[in-house]
């Protein structure tokens, strides 16, 4: 498995998936699940309202919409909107994703950082706990996982991550 850290827009981003990190109830108000529904252009939370609620350590495909992307992989990382997150919940999630992409065939993913905002843990540990997930993977797929940061911040938990770092 290739892990690469990439900068690029996530609208530009071409993956066969990206990842969409959300709660139990699939409600796309915070950040990045409100960023991804506005740059797929699709009504994400109805759209997954009939299959709520998601359990942490599921996950459920969407088209991608707008985005280069072709698929988006909804994975929740906590129960409710705003509630705790724990840095289990986001090792579950990355390896709910990491099952979709075995399943479905997907050989690369873009993966954002999950959990690490308003209720969220640490960057460094999130970061930690997404790297470890797929790092420890021995399955085909996904064989490239990009890590996408939105800025410097994130440029560098995720490179201490993969560096093995903190």
């Amino acid at each position: 498995m290739e892990i690469q850290l990439s900068k690029e827009p996530w609208e530009l981003v071409e993956v066969d998936a990206f990842v969409c990190p959300t709660n139990s109830n699939c409600v796309y108000d915070t950040f990045p699940g409100s960023r991804l529904r506005e740059l797929s252009g699709l009504p994400l939370d109805r759209l997954l309202a009939p299959h709520t609620p998601l359990a942490i350590g599921a996950a459920f495909v969407t088209d991608a919409g707008k985005m280069k992307a072709k698929n988006l992989i909804h994975v929740p990382n906590t129960p409710k909107p705003g509630e705790q997150v724990q840095v289990e919940d986001i090792a579950r999630a990355a390896s709910a994703v990491i099952v979709v992409c075995e399943l479905k065939g997907y050989q690369s993913v873009a993966v954002p950082l999950m959990g690490a905002f308003d209720t969220g843990i640490p960057a460094e540990e999130a970061a930690r706990a997404i790297h470890s997930e797929f790092r420890s993977h021995r399955g085909e797929r996904p064989s490239r996982v990009l890590f996408v940061a939105r800025n410097k911040d994130e440029v560098d938990v995720f490179e201490m991550a993969i560096d093995g770092i903190g």
